[in-house]
């Protein structure tokens, strides 16, 4: 007779943990990138976006896509507007601006 209980146990941790897992390895991905000099580091793309915008900065993420990494911020400007901010992780290049009224960036519909 096959004892499945501890296939089982496992296959169900394995799925408990997915998410978590996964999450820290996209967390070791990015300070890896860092450490290699593959990403800017965050505080440099933080000043540019206040030099160039002013206001506050409310929230960043760092998304690793298929073409590298992509800083997101979101920014309160001094007249009020949220502006969320695409930044190249590798090379600063600002990618595209969206507020509230319009959208600016590359390609169609200021999208990548």
């Amino acid at each position: 007779m096959m004892r499945t209980g501890p296939a089982l146990l496992l296959a169900t941790l394995l799925f408990a943990a997915g998410p978590e897992a996964r999450a820290g390895d996209d967390h070791e991905r990015a300070r890896a990138a860092l450490r290699e000099g593959r990403i800017l580091p965050l505080e440099r793309i933080v000043e540019s976006a206040k030099q160039r915008f002013g206001g506050d900065v409310l929230d960043v993420d760092l998304e690793d896509e298929e073409d590298g990494f992509r800083y997101e911020l979101k920014l309160i400007a001094p007249d009020g507007r949220i502006l969320k901010l695409d930044y190249d992780a590798a090379t600063g290049e600002l990618l595209r601006i969206k507020d509230r009224h319009r959208s600016h960036g590359r390609g169609p519909g200021g999208g990548r």
